[in-house]
């Protein structure tokens, strides 16, 4: 009985106290869901208020978020941190102490716009790299298994076992087409002309990429590759895996472009050398 007067008395004193001399209250954060007012002389380290409005008569230390709601800055307003507020606008009476940075966001009908066209471009062009690494994947395996016999005889007797003299051959043969397509666009009746510097671009290209994941597929152990298009997909999947790295995969296109009309000018060769 004894103790539970004793503690009692102290709940009451404590109380007391915390009316008498409310300049001492001290608050981490407080997070609400209404409306919210921090009164003058009270301290709080952070506010988050969300689907309310916010009142700060005292001193926030801290960051002050709102979501949804108003916020109201009195002229006895103290705040140390940044202030975000999201779906509402922000009022400064004079002498509202401002330490940070103010962030103000209203989701108005032009934002809505905004960020759908923003949110679609980049679904958009996600999709699109989506859908250009599966195709780089299986244009090496379309190109072995359509081709037929021809086709696969071809990629058995064209890997890739040496790089300089393709790699020279596509620069200097880049260079040349490169001019051409300058020289046709300034005189306008050779842009039909582009055409076919664009098919033989992507000629070379397939060619290319097949023969490189083809000597990149066969890296592996033969435990590993039990057939010639999983060597095939093996190879072109670790092509495209690294041409989706930033930068990296920039440098790495424009060397297989190189690389690749340079065997193609290799091919092209041999094959004049047979037909003589």
């Amino acid at each position: 009985m004894m103790k539970t007067k004793i503690l009692s008395l102290i709940v009451l004193l404590t109380m007391a106290i915390l009316l008498c001399y409310p300049q001492q209250v001290s608050a981490l954060s407080l997070f609400k869901h209404s409306e919210t007012t921090v009164p003058v002389g009270q301290t709080v380290d952070d506010l988050y208020v969300v689907g309310g409005d916010a009142e700060i008569f005292g001193h926030a230390t801290g960051i002050v978020i709102v979501i949804n709601g108003s916020l109201h800055l009195a002229p006895t307003a103290h705040v140390d941190g940044a202030i975000v507020v999201i779906g509402g606008r922000i009022t400064q009476d004079d002498g509202a102490a401002i330490g940070d940075d103010i962030y103000n966001i209203t989701p108005d009908t032009g934002t809505q716009n905004s960020l759908l066209i923003g949110g679609g471009m980049v679904a958009g062009l996600w999709f699109v790299q989506l859908a250009s690494s599966l195709l780089l994947i299986f244009i090496p395996l379309l190109f072995y298994l359509i081709g037929g016999q021809k086709g696969k005889a071809w990629v058995k007797r064209h890997p890739i076992t040496y790089w300089r003299k393709p790699l020279y051959l596509g620069t200097l043969g880049s260079a040349i087409l490169v001019s051409f397509s300058i020289l046709c666009i300034m005189t306008i009746v050779g842009i039909p002309l582009l055409l076919i510097f664009f098919l033989i671009f992507l000629a070379a290209f397939i060619m290319g990429m097949t023969s490189l994941s083809y000597t990149i597929g066969g890296f592996f152990q033969e435990k590993w590759i039990p057939n010639e298009w999983v060597r095939l997909i093996t190879g072109a999947t670790l092509i495209v895996a690294f041409m989706n790295i930033p930068f990296v995969g920039g440098v790495l296109w424009l060397i297989m472009m190189v690389l690749s009309l340079g065997m193609f000018i290799q091919w092209l060769y041999s094959f004049r050398k047979k037909t003589k």
